[in-house]
């Protein structure tokens, strides 16, 4: 079957572009997943089960091994972003405020002490 043959083929190439992770521009890796993960979409999406032969199914459980594989990259990746989100949201309170910010001092003016009692 031919959508077979294509989805081996687009399984690779995205298992190829998820383990340049470190190599590339984040946004363009993110980009070339996507268009990769859309097109393996309908690829699925066209394929009838009913008219799998034994070396389609054969192929396509090859598939779901490099996809399970494809599936922990992503995850590595994942985290990798989140822990770029959080070090720049602690980085950007870091900077909040100044060391020695001359209004945050507290004023004691017109605050009048009464001595009697």
């Amino acid at each position: 079957m031919d959508c077979i043959e294509q989805l081996y083929a687009i399984t690779n190439q995205l298992k190829s572009s998820v383990s340049k992770e470190k190599h590339r521009d984040r946004d363009q890796q993110i980009e070339e997943l996507t268009k990769y993960l859309e097109t393996r979409g309908t690829i699925l999406a066209s394929i009838d089960p009913n008219l799998l032969t034994s070396d389609d199914k054969s192929k396509l459980k090859e598939i779901q091994d490099i996809s399970e594989d494809i599936i922990n990259q992503m995850e590595k990746i994942k985290t990798s972003i989140q822990h770029d989100i959080i070090q720049a949201k602690k980085g950007m309170s870091a900077f909040k405020g100044y060391n020695n910010d001359p209004y945050s001092a507290s004023s004691f003016d017109g605050h009048y002490f009464d001595r009697k009692k």
